[in-house]
This record gives C-alpha cells, sequence and structure tokens, in this order.
C-alpha cells in the first residue's frame, strides 16, 4: 500500500514538472523543404535552363542571399519557344544583355498574389534590373461567379502563383519575357521595313513625333501588305492632301494612349468587364475605338475585334472592323510602349475625310 501511495506521488510530480515547461524552450525544427531561391530552382525538374541563366550570370549567388526576392521563372518550355534547349545555349548570347534579362525576372520585394491590385491591368512593378514590369490581374466579374486569379507579367501568363521560399516568392510564367530595353517605338518601327508605310503614314500626319516621348503607348502597327489593301501606299500618302482627313481617324486608330496592353490584357478585359470589352475615344473625333477578344480551340490564340464606331449613335454603321489571329509578332515591349502586329488595316482614306 506504501508503495502505491509513494508511485501516485512520483506520477503526479512528473506531471506537475512537464506542465511547467516554458514554451521559450521549446526547439522548433527548421523546415528544409522551404530552400532560398537560386537551390528551389536548381532542384525543380520544370526550371534546369533558368538555373543555367543563373549560373551563367552568376545570379546564383545572389538569389541564396537573404533578399527578399519575388522571382519569375519562365519554365524550360518557354525557353524552348526562344531556341533555347540546353544550358550551353546561353554560351552564343551576349553574356551581359542576358544577365540584364534574367534581372528582370526578379523583383527586390516579397510579392504574394494578395498583394498585387485586383482586377488590375498594367500595374507596374520594378525590378532588380532597374526598369519596370507591368502586371495585370484578373480576379473577379463584377457580375458574380467565383474568383479567377488569372496573373500576367508583361503578357506572360502564371502558371504557378506564390510558391513560398526561404527568401521570397515564386512564380513560373509559360514565356520569357523580352523588353527592349533600349529602343523606343520610332526605332522599333523605322527598323522593321515591313512597317514601311506606317511609318510614312505617322509621319506625314503629324503622329510620328509623339512616338519619341515617353508615352506610354500601345501601337497596333499595320503592314505594308495590310495598308494597301486599303489604297494606301507610300505613293499614293505622297499625293494625299493632308488637310482634308482626320489623322486620328485614318492612322490614330492603331493607337491606344498613356497604355501598355498586351495580348494577354484582353483577356483580362474579358474577365473584369461586363462586356469584356476595352473602349476609348478618339482624339479630335466623334468616334471610339473598341476592342476584345476571345480564344480559338485547339490553337488557343488569341483573335481581336476592333470596331470604329460613332460615340454618339449607339446605331451608328461600323465603319471598320478587323479580327486577326496570330502568336509570333505580338508584345514588343519598348521603353516607352507596347508595339503588336496587325496584319489586316482598319480605316481608308475615303471614311477618314473631314466633314
Amino acid at each position: 500500500m506504501k508503495h502505491r501511495f509513494l508511485h501516485t506521488i512520483f506520477l503526479f510530480a512528473t506531471c506537475f514538472v512537464a506542465s511547467c515547461e516554458h514554451p521559450d524552450l521549446t526547439v522548433v525544427t527548421p523546415n528544409e523543404n522551404i530552400r532560398p531561391a537560386a537551390d528551389f530552382i536548381k532542384n525543380n525538374f520544370e526550371m534546369t535552363l533558368f538555373h543555367a541563366a543563373l549560373q551563367k550570370t552568376g545570379l546564383a549567388a545572389e538569389l541564396n542571399q537573404e533578399g527578399p526576392f519575388t522571382v519569375l521563372v519562365p519554365n524550360d518550355v518557354a525557353f524552348n519557344e526562344i531556341g533555347v534547349f540546353r544550358p550551353t545555349d546561353f554560351d552564343r548570347m551576349n553574356q551581359d544583355s542576358l544577365r540584364r534579362i534574367i534581372k528582370y525576372h526578379v523583383l527586390p520585394r516579397r510579392m504574394f498574389l494578395a498583394d498585387i491590385p485586383a482586377n488590375g491591368v498594367d500595374v507596374r512593378y520594378a525590378t532588380l534590373e532597374g526598369t519596370s514590369l507591368h502586371t495585370s490581374l484578373a480576379s473577379f466579374n463584377p457580375t458574380g461567379g467565383s474568383a479567377v486569379n488569372d496573373l500576367f507579367f508583361d503578357g506572360a501568363s502564371v502558371l504557378r502563383k506564390d510558391v513560398g521560399l526561404a527568401n521570397g516568392v515564386l512564380y513560373v510564367l509559360d514565356k520569357v519575357m523580352k523588353p527592349q530595353f533600349e529602343t523606343n517605338i520610332q526605332a522599333l518601327l523605322t527598323a522593321k521595313p515591313e512597317y514601311r508605310v506606317f511609318v510614312a503614314g505617322l509621319k506625314k500626319f503629324g503622329l510620328w513625333e509623339q512616338f519619341g516621348t515617353a508615352g506610354p503607348f500601345t501601337v497596333f502597327a499595320p503592314t505594308n501588305k495590310a495598308l494597301e489593301s486599303l489604297g494606301i501606299t507610300e505613293e499614293v500618302l505622297a499625293t494625299m492632301d493632308v488637310a482634308k482627313y482626320n489623322a486620328e481617324e485614318l492612322f490614330g486608330t492603331y493607337i491606344i494612349y498613356n497604355k501598355h496592353f498586351f495580348i494577354s490584357d484582353s483577356k483580362v478585359f474579358s474577365t473584369i468587364n461586363a462586356d469584356g470589352r476595352y473602349s476609348y475615344k478618339l482624339k479630335g473625333s466623334p468616334y471610339v475605338m473598341t476592342y476584345f477578344s476571345n480564344t480559338s480551340y485547339p490553337e488557343w490564340i488569341l483573335g481581336y475585334n476592333l470596331e470604329l464606331k460613332s460615340s454618339d449613335d449607339v446605331f451608328a454603321q461600323i465603319i471598320a472592323r478587323v479580327e486577326y489571329r496570330q502568336r509570333a509578332k505580338v508584345d514588343f515591349l519598348c521603353t516607352n510602349g507596347v508595339v503588336h502586329n496587325l496584319e489586316t488595316g482598319l480605316v481608308k482614306p475615303g471614311q477618314a475625310l473631314k466633314k
């Protein structure tokens, strides 16, 4: 009986001591699955080419430092689409340019999805390279429904979001962002002979010099062939009397002012606007430009309808409409805007005559 009593006292004392343990003495075992950025990328099978680029540019060690960083990683398929299939392919690239591109894919901050403005378009963030990139987030439709959260950086679609790192957060992209760091819209259009007639028209009608300013602008640049189909050639332009035409209707229809719009932004508009459209009034004209998009299965290529119609008459005749689907020549990001290739023209000279 005495032994049973002593045993009970011993158990009580043991429990009492255990209950008095101070929580500060508890040692938390670190989560070894949370690695710093470069180590995480190194150990991920779909990021082998981005890791090779980090190694080639000497940025791997930097991305393992304290940070914080937000790392936007194009997957291997994205690199394949620009002709990079193996690490040795980086050897033929200019190393300074490659380093700038990779640093452009890193933000010197920890930015989760919840930190990005819902239904925001053309929201800009500073990169480790020193310039800004452009973010769009289609969160929800104002008429209701569940959250979508389609996220894009410079038109690149985000495939994985909010991947936690020891020193930040990581997103996976479906394409490599390739800004033209030193090229403005004037320089880009001038360098491409397929836009020779468009450049001549912009100069003829006084719309060219603005592309040497900070902007920004979004330009749907029609090719020579596209304008020729409307009866506009360099020879025709030389004979036109500028005073007889409304420049913003003839050539301003290809320009959106004060916006960086990527091809993917039309998908964003299809979510965040009730009618899935973006409309704006042309300068010095009673007309508005409206465009929207859809996807074409099985290619999933964005198509555009661009319409020019009277803003003061809902039953006015649409005087110009074009639909095009393409992937190759879009999202040329310049220092002062974005240029897209347009293979069909909009307005004929006779439709832009002053009333």
